[in-house]
């Protein structure tokens, strides 16, 4: 899940108006920030293992609800900024494929295949989420906007139409045939 993420945040802050939506959205997307770091720095673990294994987010989620507490002073807030990392873990296995630790199984039902099935299911994510905040007016006037709500859409419509094509197989299952295909002798 890409920007779903956001609609997820959105919609917490809607019913939890006195948790600042900035904690919550960089909460809703720490493991994707890692991902992202990880790309930037050329240091990649196999399907997720360096930003969505378990071990990771209980890491993400010691250091982000720590933060908020210290910053926020509420356990409540604190209480909620780790739920929404470990909320990101369940769309992820929808969407997508991640490893649960070093070494062990890769789980997801990889929507990515089909990209516009993902789309077809983030949508609705997006679009209750920031009508949820639209209605509860708790927030700046330009996040709840027609506009912003756009720039979520097209943002994902982006991400799933450079889907198309990708080889999804989880990383794990990429070097096993390569592993596999080095190991028969050519006739």
């Amino acid at each position: 899940m890409i920007c779903g993420h956001i609609g997820v945040a959105f919609g917490v802050r809607a019913l939890r108006p006195d948790v600042p939506l900035g904690w919550l959205l960089a909460a809703s997307v720490a493991p994707d920030v890692l991902d992202g770091i990880e790309s930037l720095s050329h240091v990649w673990g196999p399907d997720g293992l360096y930003s969505h294994s378990l071990p990771v987010i209980a890491a993400l989620i010691i250091v982000l609800s720590g933060a908020a507490l210290l910053n926020l002073g509420t356990r409540l807030a604190a209480v909620l900024v780790g739920a929404m990392v470990l909320a990101h873990l369940l769309p992820d296995y929808i969407t997508g494929q991640k490893i649960l630790w070093a070494n062990g199984p890769v789980i997801g039902l990889n929507l990515y295949r089909w990209p516009f099935l993902d789309f077809a299911l983030e949508v609705p994510v997006i679009v209750l989420g920031w009508w949820m905040l639209r209605r509860a007016a708790a927030d700046a006037r330009w996040i709840t906007s027609w506009l912003a709500l756009l720039a979520l859409v097209a943002t994902q419509a982006a991400f799933n139409v450079s889907q198309l094509g990708q080889d999804h197989s989880s990383y794990s299952s990429r070097h096993a045939r390569q592993h596999h295909r080095s190991l028969v002798p050519p006739e």
